[in-house]
C-alpha cells in the first residue's frame, strides 16, 4: 500500500513537472513569434515582448525546478537543482531590472 501511494505521488509530481515546463516552453515560443511580428513595427516593442516572454517562461520553469527538488533522490541532485534554480532566478531578476531601467 505504501509503495503504491509513493509511486502514485511520484507520477503526479513527474506529470506536473512536465506540464509546467511545457507551459513555459509554449509561452516562450508564443512570445518569440509575437516579437518577430513586432520587430517590423518597433525594435523597442520587440525587446519588451522578448523580455516579458523570457521572464514569464522562466517563472514556469522555476516552478518545474522546485518540483524536481521534491523527488530528488540524493543531495547531489538537490544541489544541482538548486544551482539551476539560482541561475534561472538570477536571469529573471536581471531581466526585471533591465526592463525597469529601459522604461525609465
Amino acid at each position: 500500500m505504501h509503495l503504491a501511494l509513493k509511486d502514485y505521488f511520484l507520477n503526479i509530481v513527474n506529470d506536473s513537472i512536465f506540464v509546467v515546463e511545457a507551459v513555459g516552453v509554449v509561452i516562450l515560443l508564443l512570445y518569440t513569434l509575437r516579437a518577430l511580428v513586432a520587430i517590423f513595427k518597433s525594435v523597442h516593442t520587440c525587446k519588451r515582448l522578448l523580455s516579458e516572454g523570457i521572464t514569464t517562461a522562466l517563472s514556469f520553469l522555476l516552478v518545474g525546478e522546485v518540483l524536481k527538488t521534491i523527488i530528488a533522490p540524493d543531495w547531489k541532485d538537490i544541489g544541482m537543482t538548486c544551482v539551476i534554480l539560482l541561475m534561472r532566478a538570477a536571469v529573471t531578476v536581471l531581466l526585471h531590472w533591465e526592463r525597469k531601467h529601459e522604461e525609465e
